[in-house]
């Protein structure tokens, strides 16, 4: 058996102790474990390293999410369990472990790797994954989104160019009538795949923020081409 522990290093949602803590105890039980600092990058980029992920159980965040950003790199096949909202003892009665004390030199063997991964906050990969189970191909993504990251592909809505999308902005998900859209770092549920309704009721001008985030993105090229 192997786990691959998503550590989310640019962001805070998962707890270093809990990744430390379910890593050396599974370890200790004979378990093959490998952390990575960013899945959402992995899939972004259909890394070759996803194929392998996609065979082990993987520990990560909110399932939902997992699994949509699994399915745009092209693994619609896996297992996860999610170190966000649960305790590293529950993730461990979950790989079938009970959950033990482990030696603070066992935890911190795996700090220092932790600590080598890229911390890129505002610049880390950040894009939608689409929840095809309630995703009703309606288009209204498609038509707010100044950055063309979707597309209509064989009467599908697909994700088509995740690396243009603005890191930070969930406001297409707000558009969503069928709430299918996941961002997985967004820090509050449902938009990041989570169960529990923290999203307060937001009135959106959806024309304004288009104008908006178009004008931020036309300001960006003009950077560029100055530079």
């Amino acid at each position: 058996m192997k786990i691959t522990i998503c550590t989310c290093s640019s962001r805070t949602f998962i707890s270093s102790e809990a990744v430390a803590k379910v890593a050396a105890s599974a370890h200790q039980a004979g378990i093959d474990v490998e952390l990575v600092s960013d899945l959402c990058e992995l899939c972004q980029n259909k890394a070759d390293a996803v194929h392998a992920i996609a065979a082990t159980t993987i520990v990560a965040c909110h399932p939902r999410a997992v699994k949509g950003i699994m399915a745009y790199a092209g693994e619609d096949s896996i297992d996860s369990l999610n170190l966000r909202s649960m305790s590293a003892d529950e993730v461990l009665k979950a790989l079938g472990l009970e959950p033990a004390e482990v030696s603070h030199a066992a935890t911190e063997v795996w700090k220092p790797q932790m600590a080598k991964m890229p911390c890129r906050l505002g610049d880390d990969a950040w894009y939608p994954a689409i929840d095809k189970d309630l995703c009703a191909e309606c288009g209204k993504c498609l038509e707010f989104c100044p950055f063309g990251v979707y597309e209509m592909v064989d009467d599908r809505i697909r994700v088509v160019r995740p690396h243009s999308c603005k890191n930070n902005c969930p406001a297409c998900a707000r558009t969503c009538p069928a709430g299918a859209i996941v961002f997985p770092k967004y820090e509050r549920s449902p938009i990041n795949g989570g169960e529990q309704q923290q999203e307060q009721a937001i009135k959106l001008d959806t024309k304004e923020i288009f104008a908006k985030t178009l004008r931020e993105r036309l300001e960006q090229r003009k950077g560029i081409l100055r530079n």
